[in-house]
């Protein structure tokens, strides 16, 4: 989630052969957070501990459970790389007591923290912490102090946020560049906290999301797991923010867009970015869906018939039943040699969760169902979950650089490669062969299951035009289905045009790691919808 106080950036991760321990946490898609118990981490030797996140399909993030205070209070944060702060809810904070609040935001808080109860808390800031998203959401208060435990790695004396007032319904925990934070100045934030307490040797993680369906993810601190992806790690540079007075800064993981090609079929592929295309797009998991540069996205809606209606339901929509007649199209994104495609399959939602809309009649297609990706309009380009869970992706913050690799979707094994605290590059790793993906048929709301496709040769969707009905397209060597008025042919998707839509989400960053020790953390994932605006960690 952008903070629009603050910069945020992505950065890749380093490896080195010698790490203290690993820590991990789960990706857990549950309906309510599941915990397991906590295995003791071993300095002198390799060890992981695990932890169970929850995914909270009506929350839109991925969300940790770590503990605060002397005794430790459980805290379930959302993760942020798009944010540098870490905050936790008070336990007078106004939507978490007043029920007049919670009445307005439709619910109350997820986990708050009683200072009164901690022996090794302490005020650094009183009335100094303030933090809005972009999609309006925030949070005051003050920054404090406090031990921060995440498995059993503790952070001594932490600073953070401690929120009296808020409109999000739970706290953050911001794992960007700490010229990202939101204090008028710069303190040491839990990347670097990590790094100067010895519990990592380089600021570098690699973030893994996993598909849609799946049960479970993870981020490790200090490593990359070779056996969650596939192919060749391909490092590209972080692109530097330029301050107001023409200063250089890393803050935000800025990376070039060079290419975007839609496949319907092996033999059916469009080049919908053109050559010599290059854009600035910044990978954020704090963002649910992924926001194209406002051109590029007219044009894929133009090739795939979908129906532009942000202004009105905040959706664009494009037919149900993409998913059975192109089963295997993918959305193919590069980035210099950096290449990842995102299959049809993770685009296509139910309108339900943070999708939830009533579509107008007007849209020309009689099978609505959400597409997982909008154009800026005008603003940041944020390649969001609906993009990141088809990308293994590793943030080295010490570097300013980012590895890029498909996702193996479903892995269950693991093969952690430790970074090496004097690398000055992301290791060129290899991952694991290719295989074949489940392809699904159904839609499904945001996070939930969905059954393995059946493969379909019925006709090409066509593109729809505006306001027009569902019809037949007419162009250049046959016919398609169009929803709207619009060309079509055979194999060939029909064209036609739509308005681009607004983000609402903000930016991410994650922060490398230097290798003292090796960090992994499960996350959960999870839709949410905060201030009206898309919010994920």
């Amino acid at each position: 989630m952008k903070a629009t106080t603050a910069l945020s950036l992505l950065a890749g991760v380093a490896c080195s052969p010698a790490v203290l321990a690993a820590v991990t946490i789960n990706i857990a898609k549950n309906p309510a957070i599941n915990r397991s118990s906590q295995q003791q981490r071993h300095l002198q030797q390799r060890a992981t501990i695990t932890e169970s996140l929850a995914n909270n399909y009506t929350g839109g993030s991925y969300v940790a459970s770590v503990q605060v205070g002397t005794p430790p209070q459980t805290q379930t944060l959302v993760i942020d790389t798009g944010s540098s702060d870490v905050w936790l809810l008070s336990s007078d904070a106004d939507l978490c007591s007043d029920p007049s609040e919670q009445d307005s935001a439709g619910g109350g808080c997820s986990t708050t923290f009683d200072q009164t109860k901690s022996s090794s808390f302490k005020v650094v800031s009183q009335g100094s912490f303030e933090i809005q998203y972009q999609d309006n959401s925030g949070a005051s208060g003050d920054y404090v102090s406090d031990n921060f435990k995440i498995g059993d790695i503790t952070i001594k004396a932490l600073e953070m946020g401690l929120a009296n007032l808020t409109t999000i319904p739970s706290g953050l925990m911001g794992i960007g560049y700490d010229t990202n934070e939101a204090a008028k100045r710069i303190y040491p934030n839990i990347i670097d906290d990590l790094a100067t307490q010895g519990l990592i040797t380089k600021k570098a993680y690699s973030l893994f999301l996993n598909d849609l369906d799946a049960s479970t993810g993870s981020i490790i601190f200090g490593g990359i797991d070779t056996q969650k992806f596939h192919g060749s790690l391909v490092t590209v540079p972080i692109i530097p923010d330029e301050t107001q007075d023409g200063t250089e800064v890393f803050a935000e993981f800025n990376v070039a867009l060079t290419g975007l090609t839609v496949t319907f079929s092996s033999s059916n592929s469009t080049d919908v970015a053109g050559p010599a295309y290059s854009e600035t797009v910044i990978l954020d998991s704090g963002t649910s869906i992924t926001y194209l540069p406002d051109e590029l996205a007219a044009e894929v809606f133009e090739h795939i018939g979908a129906f532009d209606d942000t202004e009105r339901s905040g959706n664009v929509y494009v037919d149900c039943g993409m998913l059975s007649q192109f089963p295997d199209m993918t959305f193919n994104f590069s980035f210099g040699s950096a290449h990842v495609s995102v299959p049809i399959y993770e685009l296509v939602f139910d309108l339900t969760g943070i999708f939830t809309a009533f579509p107008p009649d007007d849209i020309g297609i009689s099978n609505p169902c959400a597409f997982g990706i909008q154009g800026a309009l005008g603003g940041p380009n944020l390649f969001g979950d609906t993009f990141l869970r088809s990308a293994y992706v590793v943030y080295d913050l010490d570097d300013n650089q980012i590895g890029i690799a498909q996702t193996n979707f479903g892995s269950s094994k693991s093969n952690i490669v430790e970074f090496e605290a004097d690398a000055s590059s992301i290791p060129a790793l290899t991952g694991v062969a290719a295989s074949a993906q489940a392809k699904p048929t159904q839609t499904v709301p945001f996070g939930g299951s969905v059954s393995s496709a059946t493969p379909s040769t019925t006709a090409v969707v066509g593109a729809g035009g505006g306001d027009g009905g569902d019809g037949t397209g007419s162009g250049s060597g046959g016919s398609g289905i169009g929803s709207g008025s619009g060309s079509g042919s055979g194999s060939t998707p029909a064209s036609g045009s739509g308005s681009t839509g607004s983000p609402n989400a903000g930016m991410a960053t994650v922060p490398p790691m230097g290798w003292s020790g090796l960090m992994v953390f499960g996350i959960s994932l999870s839709c949410a919808v905060l201030g009206g605006g898309w919010f994920l960690a």
